[in-house]
């Protein structure tokens, strides 16, 4: 089975974070072929941006994650369902309408552009949600891969891939993402692929153990640019 692995929420705050988990990986898991997952909208420095060019010319993936990823406060009803049992406050796109949303994507892909990085190819939508905007809207973007909950679109096609994910700060979610986490590590084994994404505080979370396991269980890993 091959592993996709990916580090999200990538911000200004928590840059040192982020360094202490590509330096774990590195040199715990030996593992190279890293996605980071960066916020555009924030106020980055000089300083910053410049680390987040490095990582990419050591051969780091860098994908766009919004704007500013966080949502709107005028939520709509399926916004606050979705906000209270999976995304907190993160879903940025749910409560936009597609002008609104292809705007937000457009804005990210052009920050990359305007401060040196070469093009990014994925755009990740905070917490999966891609929100109303359709296949025909995001084949007019730069971008050429999204990704989503259930997996990839690219070139206007979909590709299930299971995720894992660890980002649960309470007992009960933990509980209930360990079994989704099992169901999808079960069905990897038929698509050959399992994604797992890191969050910046997962490895002081009730499942950094869980994180821990299936880092150990991932022999072949591969970048984005290598599944398409």
């Amino acid at each position: 089975m091959k592993s996709y692995i990916s580090i999200h929420d990538v911000a200004p705050q928590n840059i040192d974070d982020i360094q202490y988990i590509i330096h774990t990986l590195n040199s715990v898991y030996k593992i190279n072929k890293i996605c980071i997952l960066v916020i555009p909208g924030l106020n980055w420095s000089v300083k910053q941006i410049k680390q987040l060019r490095r990582w990419q010319n050591d051969g780091i993936e860098i994908a766009a994650h919004g704007w500013y990823h966080r949502a709107a406060t005028n939520k709509t009803f399926y916004h606050k369902i979705h906000s209270l049992l999976m995304s907190d406050n993160c879903a940025e796109h749910l409560s936009k309408n597609s002008t609104e949303i292809f705007k937000t994507m457009n804005d990210s892909y052009n920050w990359f552009i305007r401060n040196g990085f070469q093009n990014p190819i994925l755009y990740v939508p905070p917490a999966w949600a891609l929100g109303k905007i359709t296949k025909k809207d995001l084949s007019r973007l730069s971008f050429t891969h999204y990704e989503c909950t259930t997996g990839i679109i690219h070139k206007n096609k979909y590709c299930f891939l299971p995720l894992l994910g660890f980002e649960e700060k309470t007992y009960f979610r933990a509980i209930l993402r360990r079994f989704f986490n099992s169901l999808n590590y079960f069905m990897a084994h038929f698509t050959g692929i399992i994604r797992i994404s890191i969050h910046p505080d997962d490895f002081k979370l009730y499942l950094n153990r869980d994180i821990r396991k299936y880092l150990s269980r991932s022999n072949e890993i591969v970048l984005l640019s290598e599944l398409t």
